[in-house]
């Protein structure tokens, strides 16, 4: 799974962290990593008994644990036939489940089954259906069966049913927002700009919300699914197309097989007005797979744009893992309203609607992180499973690790090193608001809790630092036997470290360990000091961080030394908490890289002097080398740091470049013909779109009186990346006031998110009554993250405006909150309708003022009645908006909103 929370924090980090927004930010930041404990969860209560009540203080009680669930009947193969009412948002469904023991004799099943009516149970035997008794409590359904079946004895149930996913009450997590399982977009099609679609979320146990299964995932099984729509719809499940048969109704009957096995929360389906797109890719065998691409008709052109690199991909990771792609076909399919960032439903993946973008679009930016995520799920996740949700690093480790990969691959190790890095932040950022956890926990409270910054950012770091210490052919040797030997079954965490072990002769138990069975990081202390007398370095590194709760780390750590032009590489163990390791050097060290292979996940202080800061930004190679000199050097008034940021603006890789531009704020000031010259060369010359938008924008910052400036932002509008136009409007805005606003309308129906709040932001400072039907038409079309900041530059623009213009957005941050399925968007309407609240409020004593002063000033009655008027229309608002907060409030459902609510409204 693709945590939704993740994308949000990709999104804020590539496109928002210049904009300060300290708000969003803060309550963002917090919530990746925040928990949804909501649903039918068990609570566990830890009371302990008192002196007076049982006489002993010491009561004791057995830690929360969660274990595997036990497989008392094991689901072997799964067949449904499902058709649907659109209208009432039902699935009506019929099951044909088969069973056998899977240790023990038995006499009754148990099956998952949220918010059905069940209309009949029956065991099929020879041809028969024979009625069992049942007990159904809208959650669970337990069967009697006729008689007790032993091991390998098969048995198969027959369940007549219909689904109402819009009676299931579980709650999501900041990974899966929503819990439906079964979803209807605009299922009475209603509205003209929306597409008509029915999706499924299984993860984590929601797929019992749409047939009755064994919902858990160490179960696996087999399936076939018989899928009766109207003819104008398209229809993807998971395995092959066997057949596809035209009812005479109108209606079609679609028959898709999966023949191996995988868990029922990898189940899929997806119906809609969709174009298939079809690639191939070729296995080593010779044999063909079909790749396809299902996307809205207006996206068929773009389609290969966005996911044409998946061959690729395949190959890629088949030969990388030495298991080829396992299953029969690869399908991706993109969809509306979507609850999480994407989902890798066995060999058909599904992608939130944040993934359309047009061939244009995807110069700026692309989402090839996601598809490869969701591409490696499907050998750690779908082949090799977790077998139980306290071991959901065995698959969303994998999988972030996967982007690293791919990034490497195809782009190198600066652009995968620099993306790692914003998956290493997140994890610091999600353990300093959430709290730190083991990384394998079976004390969770929730089984959403596992999808945090912990398992995906943490673990995909935590793999980086193993195949460092390994080495490529040992760790990649590992991993194909890993998949090799459990392919199609559940494992733990300890069947990981085995093969490792096995691969390398190596215990690895200690690895294990403190990474993966406790919570933390290091927090090390490095100094350094040279000995001319006897040519001795000395470098100290003490671990700091809390040994009570945290382990006390083993950490192999290369140290490159540099003198005079040569490097010294040496490999050193950190094992208590202060190691000094002593070595022969000729001369004074240029340079003392502690963690020379930047593969360490710790938060370190590195105490050593501005020269040395430079010598490594200037050459040492890796992402990481510049970024620690960067955060240093940015700081300095030293000439040669800021010649050396400088000298960074023609750096090869785009986002050195980028850096240094954010890092010139001394250097404009000592060298500014230089600076200028070299961003004027960069908003002209540079090929990376990122970089000349950064130009633009730091030329502006600094450089507003530049002559040239007006023709070098007319010809950033004209660019052919979105992202430079979009700078160069906000630069040309920037520096010519309201001119902007002449320029802005040429821009205004241009369908892209970036133009779009270029645009708003212009008339959140200039415009006037005319601009709002702008917002207006905008916020209907907008969505997820793009929807959120357009509508904070909407209210910037509405409190500007008559009291009348400002009134209208009531209604439009009411429909975010009651409307949007995003639960941060949500979260934003509230917090607008509590700034209206109190923008009202102020004009309200704005009025009041005034009155005040002209009833003191005698001024002619009718005078004074408008301005009564005027604030007595304020505080009309102001009360209705306060009702609607507090309806809306008291009606609120979504566990995040309420959560952080109090954040965001007093």
């Amino acid at each position: 799974m693709s945590d939704v929370a993740i994308i949000i924090y990709l999104y804020l980090y590539k496109f928002s962290l210049n904009m300060n927004k300290s708000v969003i930010l803060s309550i963002l930041t917090s919530v990746i990593i925040s928990v949804s404990c909501t649903g039918r969860k068990q609570t566990v209560i830890n009371t302990v008994e008192t002196k007076e009540t049982v006489g002993v203080s010491n009561n004791r009680q057995q830690p929360i644990y969660n274990p595997s669930a036990t497989v008392v009947n094991d689901l072997i193969h799964t067949r449904l036939e499902v058709s649907f009412d659109w209208l009432n948002r039902q699935l009506i469904g019929k099951a044909t489940l088969t069973f056998e023991p899977y240790a023990y004799p038995t006499d009754s099943l148990i099956l998952d089954a949220k918010a059905m009516d069940i209309n009949q149970v029956s065991l099929l035997q020879d041809g028969k259906q024979i009625p069992l008794n049942y007990k159904y409590d809208n959650w669970t359904l337990r069967i009697k069966l006729p008689k007790t079946y032993v091991r390998k004895e098969q048995y198969v149930v027959f369940i007549d049913y219909v689904a109402n996913p819009e009676r299931v009450e579980q709650g999501g997590s900041d990974a899966i927002t929503d819990a439906k399982g079964l979803y209807f977009i605009n299922h009475d099609g209603s509205d003209p700009k929306k597409h008509q679609e029915i999706w499924t979320q299984g993860e984590t146990e929601s797929s019992s919300t749409w047939f009755p299964t064994i919902d858990k995932p160490n179960e696996k099984t087999t399936q076939e699914i018989y899928i009766t729509v109207d003819s104008r719809f398209t229809t993807l499940s998971n395995g092959l197309l066997m057949s596809s048969t035209k009812n005479g109704d109108g209606t079609r009957t679609d028959y898709w097989k999966m023949d191996l096995p995988h868990a029922p929360y990898l189940f899929m389906m997806t119906i809609g007005e969709f174009a298939i797109v079809k690639d191939t890719w070729k296995r080593k065998d010779g044999k063909e797979i079909e790749v396809s691409y299902y996307v809205e008709q207006q996206f068929e052109e773009h389609a290969r744009a966005i996911f044409g690199k998946t061959p690729k991909m395949l190959s890629y990771f088949s030969d990388l893992l030495g298991v080829e792609y396992p299953w029969p076909k690869y399908s991706q399919v993109v969809v509306r309203d979507y609850v999480s960032g994407a989902m890798e439903n066995t060999s058909a993946t599904i992608h939130g609607d944040f993934l359309y973008k047009t061939t244009r679009e995807l110069i700026d930016d692309d989402n090839e992180s996601i598809i490869a995520h969701e591409l490696f799920h499907h050998w750690f996740g779908d082949l090799v499973t977790c077998e139980s949700w306290a071991n959901l690093p065995l698959n969303e480790s994998f999988a972030n690790y996967s982007q690293y990969l791919w990034d490497e691959f195809e782009y190198g190790e600066m652009e995968a090193a620099k993306n790692a890095y914003s998956e290493m932040e997140g994890y610091f950022l999600s353990a300093e608001q959430g709290g730190h956890v083991d990384m394998i926990r079976f004390d969770y409270a929730d089984k959403e809790e596992m999808f945090d910054g912990h398992s995906y950012n943490k673990g995909g770091r935590i793999l980086h630092m193993l195949r460092t210490y390994l080495g490529d052919e040992v760790f990649f040797d590992a991993l194909k036997n890993y998949l090799t030997k459990n392919a199609y079954t559940a494992t733990e965490i300890h069947e990981l470290r085995m093969q490792f072990e096995k691969a390398s002769g190596k215990d690895l138990n200690w690895f294990f360990n403190q990474w993966f069975l406790a919570s933390g990081h290091p927090v090390v202390t490095i100094q350094q000091d040279y000995n001319p007398t006897n040519k001795k370095l000395r470098v100290s590194m003490t671990q700091k961080q809390n040994l009570d709760q945290w382990p006390l780390y083993q950490l192999p750590l290369y140290i490159d030394i540099y003198v005079n032009g040569e490097v010294q590489r040496e490999l050193v163990w950190l094992k208590n908490e202060k190691d000094t390791f002593e070595f022969d050097v000729k001369s004074t060290p240029d340079l003392v890289n502690v963690d020379a292979t930047k593969t360490t996940l710790w938060k370190k202080t590195d105490k050593k002097s501005n020269q040395q800061w430079i010598y490594q930004l200037n050459v040492a190679p890796l992402w990481l080398d510049k970024k620690e000199a960067f955060e240093v050097l940015g700081k300095s008034s030293d000439e040669a740091a800021m010649y050396a940021i400088i000298k960074a603006l023609d750096h090869e890789f785009y986002d050195i470049k980028l850096m240094a531009m954010k890092n010139l704020s001394n250097a404009k000031n000592k060298f500014p013909n230089e600076v200028r010259n070299k961003l004027v060369e960069l908003c002209k010359n540079d090929k990376h779109p990122k970089v000349r938008a950064e130009a633009i924008k730091t030329l502006t910052k600094y450089f507003k009186d530049y002559a040239d400036l007006s023709t070098l932002l007319e010809n950033a509008m004209n660019d052919e990346s979105y992202a430079v136009m979009s700078a160069g409007l906000n630069g040309y805005a920037a520096t010519q006031g309201e001119k902007g606003l002449i320029v802005a309308k040429k821009y205004e129906n241009v369908e892209n998110s970036s133009i779009n709040n270029a645009v708003a932001s212009i008339y959140a400072e200039y415009g006037g009554a005319a601009e709002h039907e702008f917002f207006m038409r905008n916020v209907r079309e907008l969505n997820g993250t793009n929807r959120y900041f357009f509508l904070q530059q909407y209210y910037k623009y509405v409190i500007r405006q008559s009291d009348e213009e400002a009134a209208k957005s009531i209604a439009v941050f009411e429909n975010q909150v009651t409307e949007d399925n995003m639960w941060f968007v949500k979260l934003g309407g509230y917090q607008l309708l509590g700034g209206l609240q109190s923008h009202f409020n102020r004009r309200a004593n704005e009025l009041d003022n005034k009155l005040m002063s002209l009833q003191k000033a005698n001024a002619k009655a009718e005078e004074i009645a408008e301005f009564e008027k005027q604030k007595n229309y304020c505080l009309a608002k102001e009360q209705e908006i306060a009702k609607k907060i507090k309806s809306l409030r008291e009606n609120e459902k979504d566990s995040n909103v309420l959560k952080y609510l109090p954040k965001v409204i007093e």
